[in-house]
């Protein structure tokens, strides 16, 4: 059958019609798809981008922040006595003999002990106040109470604080020395020193407070000044320096 012209623009038409649709479906449409699908991991992948952004700007408060953490921690242990100095018995004595050579006393006995794990108490003071039930019957108006708890304060609060556990080492030494004054001395320099080193106990013999002739045996010579000291010896380990520039 002949086509006229009129049907053959027809066909032309629905040929064309076909091609579009068929382009459509297998072309554009799933471009389209694709694209649609990019912009969801486009908007994804900017979003992380703006949380690591978000968290690289916080990189440098944090090591400011770490550094100065580090910097008021080795502050605060710059107190305690080095841990590479008293670490053993052999250490702490001699780390302790430079005291009894500058205050010229002389060392009769001593004990040193290993580091060993501790408490560091804290040091406080509290009131006590004379027959407080009695004056708790006088004070009507509840001042006698304030003015105490005022007093207590300080001693109150640092009573419930949690105590530290820190190393420790013992030390327990008798000297003697020529004069008392050295004695005295060796005290002083043990309680002036800026380290963490407490004397816990002191006992004294052969000690003359007031030196007055009353004989001629006082001529005669006596036994020197000796003191037993027991003194705790306090050390951390050092924080190791914190490495900011780790990937």
């Amino acid at each position: 059958m002949k086509l006229n012209y009129r049907d053959l623009v027809i066909l032309g038409i629905l040929l064309a019609l076909a091609i579009l649709i068929a382009g459509f479906f297998l072309l554009i449409k799933p471009k389209n798809e694709e694209i649609k699908s990019n912009k969801a991991s486009l908007a994804s992948l900017e979003e992380e981008r703006s949380q690591i952004e978000g968290k690289i700007r916080e990189i440098d408060p944090l090591k400011q922040d770490i550094e100065s953490v580090y910097k008021d921690t080795t502050k605060l242990t710059e107190s305690f006595v080095d841990y590479n100095n008293i670490f053993n018995a052999r250490k702490l004595d001699q780390y302790m003999q430079h005291f009894a050579e500058e205050c010229e006393v002389k060392v009769m006995n001593l004990n040193a002990n290993d580091l060993n794990t501790g408490t560091l108490n804290y040091y406080y003071f509290t009131p006590s106040f004379l027959a407080e039930d009695q004056l708790a019957q006088a004070d009507l108006n509840g001042d006698y109470q304030a003015a105490n708890n005022a007093q207590k304060l300080e001693s109150d609060a640092i009573s419930s604080r949690t105590e530290e556990n820190v190393l420790v080492g013992q030390y327990s030494i008798s000297v003697t020395a020529e004069d008392k004054e050295n004695i005295w001395n060796y005290m002083t320099a043990l309680e002036e020193q800026e380290e963490t080193i407490i004397i816990n106990s002191v006992s004294l013999s052969n000690i003359e407070i007031k030196e007055v002739k009353t004989s001629s045996r006082d001529d005669e010579e006596k036994p020197q000044p000796t003191a037993q000291f027991v003194i705790s010896l306090y050390s951390v380990y050092d924080l190791a320096e914190p490495n900011l520039e780790q990937e």
